[in-house]
């Protein structure tokens, strides 16, 4: 092949070129530093740049948005610790308030400090950050919450603000002011207990809560007389207390128990055995229950037995626990002392009607002995009814037993059942049955029969009220008094609460605060247990209006709702802590992230500067010396000049 000058020329141009465009990019690393300045430059490069670039720019949004959502739980930790602190401080006012040294005015200038603690809540529930009220969910351009009244209503909604902190990492950044502060801590009545009472007509399944009585079988023993029969009750298929107690009655009469009857209790929630005195004892009758309960001194026990010359016997009488432990230790002491010599002839025995002790001296010419105490300290023989001489015989004094009765399970627990089980002196008093509280219940014979005074109780709904007149003469049941507050045009459901033993209301409408209190004058709110508040913000409001009232014991009762409240609020706070606790260790995840991918970056498309001046030095020279052999190819040329 033959090369022309030509060819020679344009491949000295060609290498030429080249050296100047890699002496020229070399000069374009040096002053940007960067080894990219073009996508040419290195595509795989500039791809993985540009995934880089795109991940950085997520990370600065994601941390734009998680230092946002640290001011917001910055905020929320600001207005919830003042709300621990105005709660503590109304907690503390109701305490104080609570004190029988406090008076009328005392108390209502005090019920301003509360409402003062009411408008800085409502201040504070209506915060805004950047123009944005935090409480209010979505609506956060209006104030979430106003006041008027005895009630304060929400404006707001439930709507969770959510900020992404992370690829696919959603946030709710925001609190409602709907459950921080209106959210129903309990339902008002959920736990009271109106103590339905006991009356004849009361179903024995009703008893217990509604969870009955069996019926089975159980016995009455009269300990002091063991000649009577045991007394077997059967309660099969018996229906109402009532019943039960004509059952008892008539099978105690039937056995002979005349001084032992069964009614219903003074206390308005129970059976009573009660019993009379009858002065019978028997062997197995108790020391105890002698001289009408008041027993015998036996703690020293020693009585003598005398004539005064060959008798002198000392008996022990301590430890005894029944009348036959008394006669045995009496018959056998004496009997024993110098061979019986006699004595065997003197003898304790229970009198023919059955009352006392006789003891009686059947030697043919009497031994002239008397019954003397130990010494002047003690009583032993008179409180056994024996002080004094034995001619023949010695008719001791009656000794007035109480009562002592033993009631006891025979099939099944019918005696627990009926709050009857156990052994009783005189009378016993039975336990409470706790009849389920039902719709159809008597207003009359809550509180054990003694009902309610009929006064008023008001329900507050944000800033509508109902007033509830117990003096009304349609109020009779308690289905009448649920129908007057379910037809009260509040958003309310009252009903027999789910232990069956009182009244509950619940609020169905939680934006609006929820109070109930007392009318004009009386307690009749806290006798049904409906007294107070079920939301944060009703609290202050409940205690503001007891001490308007002069409401010593409503103060009392509103401490546990402020310590309700406290704990409420303290879990919000510890909710606001748990998110600013994962918002800090995200954005650490971020600056760790940001740091590695600034790295890698940086690996990718930043110069090494001292290879790079090591290579444009090495370019410089390769363009002189293409400079000078195209001089020496192609002359005369413009190269000689631009050499």
């Amino acid at each position: 092949m033959r090369i022309t000058t030509s060819m020679m020329s344009g491949q000295v141009v060609f290498n030429m070129q080249r050296a100047i465009q890699r002496y020229s990019d070399l000069q374009e690393q040096m002053s940007t530093g960067r080894r990219i300045n073009r996508p040419s430059d290195d595509p795989l490069g500039t791809l993985r740049d540009l995934n880089y670039r795109t991940e950085l720019s997520k990370i600065d949004q994601f941390r734009r948005n998680i230092s946002q959502g640290q001011s917001w739980t910055g905020t929320y930790d600001y207005v919830l610790s003042d709300m621990t602190d105005f709660i503590n401080g109304a907690k503390e006012l109701a305490q104080s308030m609570a004190n029988d040294d406090k008076d009328a005015s005392i108390r209502e200038n005090t019920s301003r400090d509360i409402q003062s603690k009411i408008d800085q809540i409502l201040f504070l529930a209506n915060k805004e950050i950047n123009g944005s009220r935090i409480f209010g969910g979505y609506k956060t351009k209006v104030n979430p919450f106003q006041q008027a009244g005895n009630g304060v209503v929400y404006k707001g909604d439930n709507g969770a603000i959510q900020f992404e902190i992370g690829t696919g990492q959603l946030m709710a950044v925001n609190f409602d002011g709907n459950s921080v502060f209106m959210e129903q801590l309990k339902t008002l009545g959920e736990d009271a207990d109106l103590n339905n009472g006991v009356v004849g007509t009361t179903l024995l399944a009703d008893l217990h809560n509604s969870d009955g009585t069996d019926l089975g079988t159980f016995t009455i023993t009269d300990i002091n007389n063991n000649g009577r029969p045991v007394s077997t009750v059967d309660l099969t298929g018996l229906t109402t207390v009532d019943d039960a107690i004509n059952a008892i009655n008539t099978q105690l009469a039937a056995d002979g128990y005349t001084n032992l009857t069964a009614r219903l209790g003074d206390e308005g929630n129970n059976i009573v055995l009660e019993s009379t005195e009858d002065g019978i004892i028997s062997p197995t009758a108790l020391v105890a229950n002698l001289n009408s309960g008041n027993g015998v001194d036996l703690s020293t026990g020693k009585i003598r037995v005398t004539n005064g010359t060959d008798v002198d016997v000392v008996i022990d009488l301590s430890g005894s626990q029944t009348v036959a432990d008394i006669m045995s230790k009496f018959n056998t002491q004496l009997n024993t002392v110098l061979g019986g010599l006699g004595y065997s002839n003197v003898n304790m025995t229970i009198n023919a009607s059955d009352t006392g002790f006789d003891i009686t001296d059947t030697n043919g010419v009497p031994l002239g002995i008397e019954i003397q105490e130990m010494d002047i300290s003690t009583q032993t023989a008179v409180q056994l009814g024996i002080f004094g001489g034995v001619p023949g015989v010695l008719n001791g004094t009656d000794l007035k037993p109480a009562t002592h009765f033993e009631v006891a399970e025979g099939s099944g627990t019918a005696a627990a059942d009926l709050g009857i089980f156990g052994t009783f002196n005189s009378i016993k008093i039975g336990d409470d049955l706790d009849p389920i509280l039902t719709a159809a219940s008597l207003l009359s014979d809550l509180k054990n029969g003694l009902g309610f005074s009929n006064g008023e109780i008001v329900l507050h709904q944000g800033m509508v009220s109902h007033t509830v007149d117990l003096s009304n003469p349609a109020i009779v049941t308690m289905q009448d008094l649920i129908d007057n507050i379910n037809s009260s045009g509040l958003d309310l459901i009252a009903s027999v609460n789910s232990n069956g033993t009182g009244l509950q209301i619940v609020n169905n409408d939680t934006s609006k605060s929820f109070v109930i209190g007392e009318g004009v004058l009386g307690n009749t709110a806290k006798e049904i247990g409906l007294f107070g508040s079920s939301d944060v913000i009703g609290g202050f409001i409940a205690l503001r209006n007891a001490l308007q009232k002069d409401d010593r014991l409503g103060s009392e009762l509103l401490v546990g709702e402020m310590e309700n409240s406290l704990q409420h609020v303290l879990n919000f706070r510890a909710a606001v802590g748990g998110r600013a606790v994962s918002l800090d260790f995200t954005d650490r995840r971020h600056l760790d992230a940001n740091v590695n991918l600034t790295r890698l970056l940086s690996e990718e498309e930043d110069a090494d500067l001292t290879e790079l001046v090591t290579s444009l030095a090495t370019f410089e020279n390769n363009y002189q010396a293409a400079l000078m052999s195209a001089a020496k190819i192609i002359q005369p040329t413009l190269l000689d000049f631009l050499r």
